[in-house]
């Protein structure tokens, strides 16, 4: 080998073509993570929403209200809104929206590998 073969093998060499901005591992951990963690969010509200619909089931018929009056009531369909879609539609936004995250995160590190592909050969 070469003095100049060595060189560029060195520790310091590769860590000049490292970006300054990001590192790759640490984003590829945080891709991950927010993958990982928008389906645990996915999961857990719709358990809450499953429970908050059977405790609203089991309060009914203790009461021995029927469902097709209470659809009438005012305050019963915010009670709905209020315990049943708002947790939905938020849990659904945070689901997509660490998704994209996730997604984002992957198409950037992809295109940086593709660039270091391209300057390599």
């Amino acid at each position: 080998m070469s003095e100049t073969e060595v060189q560029a093998t060195t520790p310091e060499a590769s860590e000049e073509d490292e970006p300054i901005y990001f590192n790759p591992n640490r984003l590829s951990l945080i891709a991950s993570i927010s993958s990982w963690f928008s389906w645990f969010v996915l999961v857990g509200i719709i358990i809450d929403v499953i429970t908050q619909g059977m405790n609203i089931r089991t309060q009914i018929t203790t009461q021995g209200l029927v469902f097709t009056t209470l659809l009438s009531d005012a305050s019963f369909l915010s009670y709905m809104v209020t315990n049943l879609l708002t947790p939905l539609f938020t849990g659904i936004a945070l689901f997509l929206i660490l998704q994209a995250a996730s997604i984002g995160l992957n198409a950037l590190l992809e295109m940086d590998f593709n660039q270091r592909e391209g300057k390599g050969k």
